[in-house]
């Protein structure tokens, strides 16, 4: 316990859960959460760029006030995401299901690849299907994020 008698965070929750801490012996709500995304809440669409096969893109975040854009995608067997590049923005993609696919190279649920910006990754497929979880950081920080930034790279780009 700290020298002023107050609990770590990790105490806090063992003694009065999450979201609540005790102050002065009662318990009080701790909204920290300025953002909070359930399932339910997401609207999965079409993958707005070049590609091929069923993909499902829902946002999860596109506010870097609220952290990295977090991005959820789903592809279904056989679809194929060409080479591209973000030029302003570095991506980790983490694995969450499925067979994942990236420069021939095949990785399984459980594996992160992290892409520096404005360097080309892909292509991205999948044989069986998966499902990703993206974040995108920007180089500066702006309160929008760009999510237009997807430029399929050519050879003369790449």
């Amino acid at each position: 316990m700290p020298a002023d008698g107050a609990l770590f965070p990790t105490e806090r929750i063992q003694r009065y859960g999450v979201g609540k801490c005790g102050v002065h012996g009662k318990v009080v709500e701790n909204n920290v959460v300025d953002q909070e995304v359930l399932e339910s809440q997401l609207k999965a669409d079409r993958f707005p760029f070049p590609s091929e096969g069923d993909i499902t893109l829902a946002v999860r975040n596109a506010n870097y006030t609220l952290g990295p854009v977090m991005l959820h995608l789903v592809m279904k067997p056989g679809a194929v995401v060409p080479k591209h590049l973000h030029k302003g923005m570095a991506e980790a993609l983490y694995v969450v299901e499925g067979d994942f696919t990236n420069e021939g190279k095949q990785y399984q649920a459980g594996t992160s690849l992290h892409f520096k910006a404005g360097n080309v990754h892909g292509p991205h497929a999948t044989k069986k299907g998966c499902r990703l979880l993206i974040l995108w950081t920007q180089r500066t920080s702006k309160e929008a994020a760009d999510l237009s930034d997807f430029v399929v790279a050519t050879e003369k780009a790449a």
